[in-house]
Order: C-alpha cells, then structure tokens, then sequence
C-alpha cells in the first residue's frame, strides 16, 4: 500500500484524504487553492500513474473544499449584498429625493463599506488600516439613522451638528490606528452600547411625537405615521443588542463556523432589507407636513381670538353634524379652517381639550357612527368596501383599523350583534 503523503505550502498541511483544508486564521486564498491542485495532480501522476481512483479522490477532497469556501464567501457578505442593492437602488434616485431619502443614502453607503470590511474579516482578514475603517464605520450607522429620523419628523440639522453627531465615532477610529489597543476596543464596545439606546430612546420619543402632530392636522394618517419605523427600530435595535452580546464574545468566535456567521449577520440583513424597503417606499415627507399646516403654527386671528368656546362649538357643529364634513376623504384641518372661518389653533385646541381626542381620532368617529347607521338599515346589497368609501375612509385597512378601535369589534361582528338584540 502506498504510503500516504503531505504536502506542505506555506507551512499548511493538506491530507490528501482529508475532508477539510485548515488555514490559519481561516485566511483562504484562491491562488494558494489553485497551487495546492497543481501540486497535488502532479504528484498523483508522478506516484500513483495509473492509479485513477486514488487520484480523482484527492481532486474530489480539494473541490469539496472549495466549495466549503465559497459558502464562507456567500455566507460572510449576505449583509454587504443587501445594503449595495439598495444603495444602488437609492443613488439613482438621488436627485429626486427627499432629504430623509438622500441621508437614508448616506446610511446605506456607510453600511457597504461596514459589511465589506466584515464580509472580509470572516473571509481573508483586515488589515490595520481597514479595522480602524470598520471601527468608524460601525460609530456612524446608529448617528446617522438617528439622523435620518430627524429628517423624517423635523427640519434639517445644520451640518456642525451632524459632524457633531459622528465626532465621537471619528475621534476614537483616529485614536485606534497610532494605538491598536484593547482600551480602545473597549470604549468601541462602550460608545456603540451608549449609540444603541440613546438612538432608542430619542427616535421613540421623536416619531411619536410626530405621530401627535399628524393626527392633529390629518384625519387620514395611513401612509403618513410613521408607525412602521417605530417598530422597525425596536426590531433593529433588538438585534444591535443581541449583536453586542456577540460583539463581546468577538468576531473570531463566530469565525470558527459557516453557520455561527450566518446566524449573526442574517438579522441584520433582515433588518437593513426592511428598513431600506420601508424608506423607499415611503412617499411622506415632512416637507409635505409643513407645507399641509404651514398654517397651523399660526397664531389665533382677530376674529377668533375672543371668540368663546362656546361659539367655537357651535360652528364646528354645524359643519360636522349638519353638513357631515367628515365624510370628505382625506380631510385636513386646513379644511375646516377653511369651511369655518376659524384659525386651525383654535380648533385643534378645541377638539383636542373638549372632544378630548385628536382631529384624527374625533373625525373617524364621526366616520364609525355614520358606518352603524349604513349597517343599521338593513341594506343586504351594500358591500363593505363601498360604506367604507361612502364613510370617508381612504382604504379598507383604514376602516376596519378605526371601526374596531371605536367599536371593539369587526363590521361583521358588530351586525350580528345587533341582530340578536
């Protein structure tokens, strides 16, 4: 029997009966793979001419690796695919955007240059240079989507405050390449943590914030909250935390396995795919929002500023009880400003102080009791969409979220009910 044989490269040792090649450091290269067939092919031929089996077994062993390889690769730059698709998808439409659209490019550029350093790390290793890029990198993304949500819900941020946002992440990026130290690493870890909930705890209270505003000007609110976002960035700040806890087992744990690197970046390729999604998609913008209550802000009139509750009243009675102004769809409270005469401060006051509910909330109510009475009449050949749309609601969806806010019930639901009485 022929004596099995080594071949060293590099001070590697590859078995030729081995079902795995090892490299140090998992540091693969393609050239050394292409160098180590060659070696081995001759070699087969030179001592085991004519003996084919043996020879196409070993080639069999370095495909395999190969392919072990190559799912490295796929596996380690998931999260680089996602975010280069659509920062690809967004630049092209850079100049049509909006400002929140154009910041959410910035975030998608900087998540690139993130997840390639990482797709690299997993897969051939950072040099110096590139950790100290991955580590400013990684202290941008959250400043930046938290910029992104002041674009979304307020004016612009002057441009010292957003260097003012990313000075920490720049600061200690430039610390670590005179001085690769675990101290450095460490107030990494710290300043990211403290980005996390920081980022968490001020875009909550700005997008709900927002959300009141918008309820307060629009009756239709659908397409415009931006309740979407709020979850997303509980969800995606679920994930940083459940990153962090990687984070302090560090990237050469989950280097030891395909499938620990696929478990740590698949969420995130999850979360960056829905939140680029949600940021395309979204047509709202807050340059709308001023330009739908520039008057808002206004202060009260002449005419109404000694103008009683009362009779503040009696006029918004007449517009919504008698001429049923809320089944227009779409309704602003410009609108009623506008059918009133009344500054929209005072009825937005009035509203929100005596109805004690939001514009939004007090016209959709109006809409659900207009809805009992088409329900009530008995009317078997009314379809649902179409008392929807009579009601003033912009979508089903709308209606059937409203109907069971005010009712506790489904449409259907509530019918039998009535039946049984």
């Amino acid at each position: 029997m022929a004596q099995k044989q080594s071949v060293r490269f590099d001070s590697h040792i590859v078995q030729p009966n081995s079902h795995i090649i090892q490299f140090n450091s998992h540091i693969v290269h393609s050239f050394e793979i292409q160098c180590i067939i060659q070696m081995l092919l001759e070699r087969g031929l030179q001592e085991h001419d004519g003996n084919k089996h043996y020879l196409y077994t070993r080639f069999e062993i370095i495909t395999k690796s190969y392919s072990v390889i190559m799912l490295r690769i796929l596996f380690s730059f998931i999260p680089f695919y996602v975010c280069l698709f659509w920062f690809i998808a967004f630049i092209t439409h850079y100049k049509k955007n909006d400002r929140a659209k154009r910041i959410l490019t910035w975030f998608l550029g900087i998540c690139v240059v993130l997840y390639l350093c990482h797709g690299l790390f997993f897969t051939v290793g950072l040099p110096h240079a590139m950790e100290c890029l991955w580590t400013l990198c990684t202290l941008s993304v959250y400043p930046l989507y938290y910029v992104y949500i002041c674009s979304l819900v307020s004016r612009p941020i002057a441009p010292l405050k957003l260097f003012l946002v990313l000075l920490p992440g720049i600061v200690v990026a430039a610390v670590k390449y005179p001085f690769p130290v675990e101290a450095v690493d460490d107030a990494r870890k710290l300043l990211c943590a403290v980005q996390v909930l920081t980022v968490l705890y001020l875009g909550i209270r700005k997008l709900r914030a927002f959300d009141r505003e918008l309820a307060n000007v629009y009756a239709d609110t659908e397409g415009r909250d931006t309740t979407a976002v709020k979850h997303l960035l509980i969800a995606f700040v679920i994930t940083s935390l459940c990153s962090a806890v990687a984070n302090a087992l560090g990237r050469h744990y989950f280097a030891q396995s395909d499938w620990m690197i696929l478990s740590a970046l698949t969420p995130f390729s999850v979360m960056l795919f829905a939140l680029s999604y949600i940021g395309f998609t979204r047509n709202f913008s807050f340059e709308q929002f001023v330009e739908d209550s520039k008057d808002y802000f206004g202060l009260p009139t002449d005419s109404t500023q000694a103008m009683e509750e009362r009779e503040v009243g009696k006029v918004l009675d007449e517009l919504f009880i008698n001429k049923k102004l809320y089944l227009t769809p779409n309704l602003k409270i410009g609108d009623v400003a506008r059918a009133s005469g009344i500054c929209r401060t005072y009825i937005s006051t009035y509203i929100n102080q005596v109805k004690g509910m939001s514009f939004s909330d007090y016209i959709n109510s109006l809409r659900v009791e207009h809805v009992k009475t088409l329900l009530s009449s008995n009317n078997a050949n009314i379809k649902i969409s179409t008392i929807a749309t009579n009601s003033g609601f912009s979508s089903l969806q709308s209606f059937y979220r409203n109907f069971n806010k005010f009712t506790g019930m489904k449409p259907l639901e509530w019918v039998k009910e009535k039946q049984e009485e």
